[in-house]
């Protein structure tokens, strides 16, 4: 099959966004045996605008998009946050490529005010999206002529190369890396009394307190000096939500602190991650394995393994394609299927 996946590829940051899931799931098509182009709005809007200016691009942007399809004759777009890319250059497309399928793939959590009208407005031309957001939240966005599913955030043996959990000579017992406490200060205020209750442990804590977010191969240095991560979202209580740290922090054999709102307990052990509720149980459970590493080791090394298995490009990729073209196998998967709408 051949595929065009559409979507921020960030090129101005050069290959500071080397770990994106846009990245991963370009891996996941073409290793899964799918002819793949890569077409970064964002970055053709800015070079073509004579001012590098992405909005003063983003007509010829459309319109090259158009051409790469016309030549390249994809049987999938995949839309992924491709926010230069209007809904009439997608049913232009569609005019000449009548069997074409289109798939959205929408990595923002539900409950952010902007990101609905985001999602409504390619439902209009996609036949499914794919959120990565679980259960019946996702019936919103269903129509009869729009699915809705979802998938897990993807790892990728091949970009989370670490394996903390077979090191003890890390720097960081804690690591967490918000963007910033601004729009969620209450993660701040979170990571603050954590390290106030648990003043013992020795914390990479970034985004707060004067030491800025961490991006890049710094970024993975950082992972890569921690025993443990928290993954702290700025949402704990939706189903299944998480930011795309999960799947670096597991990938990369963290031992991984997972609320238990989130739900991730009904597909991991308690041996995988280490689970908890609340600020206390969370201040506990550090205590226990700041005191027994061995263990830390042993849950890292297990929830590494499972989240490689059941979370990886391949998988999520396959699940993008079946989904789309409506032929899921439930059972192929350790993630919630349901297809909501159509």
């Amino acid at each position: 099959m051949k595929i065009v996946i559409v979507g921020n590829y960030n090129e101005k940051k050069a290959g500071a966004n080397f770990y994106a899931t846009v990245r991963k799931l370009v891996n996941g098509f073409t290793r899964n045996g799918h002819a793949v182009i890569s077409y970064s709005d964002r970055d053709v809007a800015r070079s073509i605008s004579p001012w590098g200016i992405g909005r003063a691009g983003m007509r010829k942007a459309n319109r090259l998009l158009v051409d790469v399809c016309r030549d390249f004759r994809p049987d999938l777009i995949v839309m992924m946050h491709a926010d230069q890319i209007g809904n009439d250059t997608l049913r232009e497309i569609r005019g000449f490529l009548p069997a074409l399928r289109i798939a959205a793939v929408n990595l923002d959590p539900v409950f952010l005010p902007e990101n609905p009208p985001r999602i409504r407005r390619l439902a209009d031309v996609a036949d499914i999206t794919f959120i990565t957001t679980a259960g019946e939240t996702l019936a919103q966005f269903a129509t009869s002529t729009h699915r809705v599913a979802f998938i897990p955030n993807p790892t990728d043996r091949s970009i989370e190369t670490l394996e903390c959990f077979a090191r003890t000579d890390q720097s960081f017992d804690l690591l967490s890396a918000i963007g910033s406490e601004k729009g969620t200060p209450w993660r701040a205020d979170r990571m603050r009394a954590l390290k106030a209750a648990v003043p013992e442990a020795r914390y990479g804590f970034f985004g707060i307190d004067g030491k800025g977010p961490i991006f890049g191969a710094a970024y993975f240095d950082a992972i890569a000096n921690s025993r443990m991560g928290l993954n702290l979202n700025r949402s704990d209580n939706d189903y299944l939500y998480s930011s795309d740290r999960l799947a670096q922090f597991a990938g990369n054999g963290l031992l991984v602190f997972v609320e238990r709102a989130s739900g991730y307990g009904e597909i991991f052990a308690e041996d995988e991650f280490a689970f908890y509720s609340g600020p206390q149980d969370l201040a506990d459970r550090l205590r226990y394995f700041l005191a027994h590493d061995a263990e830390r080791q042993a849950v890292a090394r297990k929830g590494h393994a499972k989240y490689h298995a059941i979370f990886n490009e391949r998988l999520v990729a396959r699940f993008i394609e079946e989904a789309t073209f409506g032929r899921v196998d439930a059972a192929d998967y350790a993630w919630p299927t349901a297809v909501y709408g159509g």
